[in-house]
C-alpha cells in the first residue's frame, strides 16, 4: 500500500514539475514577447491632411418651368427619352395625328423633361419658405412612355428654359464654420463625396437653435437634376489643414490626448489636439508635423527606448 502511494506521489510531483516549467517557459516567453513589443513597436507617419465639417442636407429644388402641350391628337414618340438640353425650335415631341406625324417644337432653349409630377405650378419659394416646417417630399415625376395617346391639348412634357439660376431650400445642422460662411454670404456644397465643392450663394438664411434655414443660388444646373424636384447635397465649412494618423495611434493619459512620438531611438508621449475623422483616423491639428513618426498601438506602446531597424 506505501508503494503504491509513494509511486502515486512521484509520478503527482513528476507531473506538477512538468506543469511549473510548462508555465514558466510561457511565462518566459510572454516577458521576452512584451520587451520585443517595447523595443520593436509598429510605428506610422504622420501624413498631410485637409479637414472640413460636411453636413448632409436634403435640399427641394426651385425652378421656372412651363407645360408643354401637344396641339394634335395621337400616339406620342419623343426624339430621345429622359430630360435633355434643347435649342429653340427643336422637336420635343412627335405626334401620330390622323393627318400625318406632326412635331411639337420648343419655342425657347432650355431642359425638356418628357413628365409631369403634379407639382407644376405650386413648386414654389413662397409656398415653403415661411415657417421651419419640414419640407415636403418631392412627388415622383411620371414618365410618357412612347407610343401613349395623347388628346389635343393635353401636356407631353415641361420646359425649364436655360440659362436661370437652379435654388433651393434646405435645413441644415449649424456649426460655428457654417454659421461664419452663411453671414459672409456663401456656402460651399457638392452632390458626392468625391467632388470638389463650389460656392453656392445664400440668398435668405434663418436660424433656430441648432439649425439653419437656407434658400440657395447652386453653382450648377445639370439636366439629370429636373428629374426630381429633390436633391441630396453636402455642404462643407471650416476647411483646416493638419496631419492624419490612424486612430489606434491616440491615446488619453491623465485627461490629455496624446501620441507616443518617435524621436531618435526614443518614443515619448506628446500632446495633440484634434477630432476622429472618417475611414479610421484621426485629423490632428495641433502637436505634430507631417512626416512624424508614431506608434500605432499607442494603447500598448511605452515610453522609453526602442529599436526600430
Amino acid at each position: 500500500m506505501k508503494e503504491t502511494l509513494s509511486a502515486l506521489f512521484r509520478r503527482f510531483l513528476y507531473f506538477f514539475l512538468i506543469l511549473v516549467i510548462a508555465v514558466g517557459v510561457v511565462y518566459i516567453y510572454f516577458l521576452w514577447w512584451e520587451r520585443r513589443e517595447s523595443l520593436n513597436p509598429e510605428v506610422v507617419s504622420a501624413v498631410p491632411y485637409t479637414h472640413s465639417d460636411r453636413i448632409p442636407a436634403r435640399a427641394v429644388l426651385l425652378w421656372r418651368e412651363e407645360v408643354v402641350s401637344s396641339r394634335w391628337s395621337g400616339a406620342v414618340a419623343f426624339p430621345a427619352p429622359g430630360p435633355r438640353r434643347v435649342a429653340k425650335g427643336e422637336t420635343l415631341a412627335v405626334v401620330s395625328a390622323p393627318s400625318g406625324k406632326m412635331a411639337v417644337k420648343a419655342e425657347k432653349t432650355g431642359y425638356f423633361v418628357p413628365a409631369l409630377d403634379g407639382a407644376e405650378g405650386e413648386w414654389t419659394y413662397a409656398a415653403f419658405w415661411n415657417g421651419m416646417a419640414p419640407l415636403p417630399s418631392a412627388p415622383p415625376a411620371q414618365f410618357i412612355g412612347p407610343g401613349t395617346f395623347v388628346e389635343k391639348g393635353r401636356p407631353v412634357g415641361k420646359l425649364i428654359s436655360q440659362p436661370q439660376d437652379l435654388r433651393c431650400i434646405l435645413y441644415a445642422d449649424v456649426t460655428p464654420s457654417l454659421e461664419r460662411d452663411i453671414r459672409a454670404g456663401f456656402v460651399r456644397v457638392k452632390t458626392k463625396e468625391t467632388e470638389w465643392a463650389a460656392k453656392a450663394e445664400v440668398r435668405v438664411a434663418r436660424f433656430l437653435d441648432s439649425k439653419v434655414k437656407l434658400y440657395l443660388t447652386l453653382p450648377f444646373f445639370p439636366a439629370s437634376a429636373t428629374a426630381s424636384r429633390e436633391m441630396g447635397l453636402l455642404l462643407e465649412a471650416g476647411e483646416r489643414s493638419g496631419v492624419s494618423v490612424p486612430e489606434s495611434a491616440v491615446l488619453f493619459r491623465e485627461g490629455r490626448l496624446g501620441v507616443l512620438l518617435v524621436d531618435g531611438n526614443m518614443v515619448h508621449f506628446q500632446a495633440v489636439r484634434g477630432i476622429p475623422v472618417e475611414g479610421g483616423r484621426f485629423f490632428i491639428t495641433e502637436g505634430l508635423r507631417p512626416g512624424n513618426i508614431v506608434v500605432l498601438h499607442a494603447q500598448n506602446g511605452k515610453e522609453g527606448k526602442i529599436r526600430l531597424w
